[in-house]
């Protein structure tokens, strides 16, 4: 059973790290390009977000099955790896829904797109006091900070991947 669920964790990780790390990493290009007018990167930018909103829920199996496998063997209780990795993907995740998600809704937002799961009222902006949260956004600075908690994100789920195979 621990076999099993051992490959289950490891493909969960790829199927589902590899898309939404990828998807970070590239949305806050084609959203730039897209609000410079290129309607491809309009596109590419509406199905970047989809992809970390999609593919980061569903990345959820992957600590799911990995605290199935720490459960069932008391080498995994006692190994400290692994309780950084639990907290460092948990903090991945944090980065992920609560910066980078709400950062991109809000470009989305700007740029005229919102997809049917985004509700429009969530993208209200407190600081410039719109009701669509799509006036005042400072693009250079919202897609810098995409790209450094993107990078952040990225590098963390590089540690946990590297604590899994010492």
């Amino acid at each position: 059973m621990d076999n099993l669920i051992s490959i289950l964790h490891v493909l969960a990780a790829i199927v589902f790290l590899g898309p939404v790390t990828i998807a970070v990493s590239m949305f806050q290009g084609r959203a730039r390009a897209a609000h410079e007018g290129d309607s491809a990167a309009l596109g590419s930018a509406a199905m970047l977000h989809r992809i970390t909103k999609t593919y980061g829920f569903l990345s959820l199996l992957v600590p799911l099955l990995g605290l199935g496998l720490f459960l069932t063997d008391t080498v995994f209780l006692k190994d400290g790896r692994f309780h950084v990795s639990i907290l460092l993907s948990v903090v991945a995740w944090g980065i992920l829904f609560f910066l980078i998600v709400p950062q991109q809704k809000k470009l989305m937002a700007n740029l005229g797109v919102v997809t049917d799961d985004d509700d429009p009222a969530s993208a209200l902006n407190v600081d410039d006091g719109s009701i669509d949260g799509t006036a005042g956004v400072n693009w250079t600075a919202t897609t810098k900070k995409l790209s450094m908690f993107g990078g952040i994100f990225s590098l963390l789920w590089f540690i946990v991947a590297i604590l899994m195979m010492i």
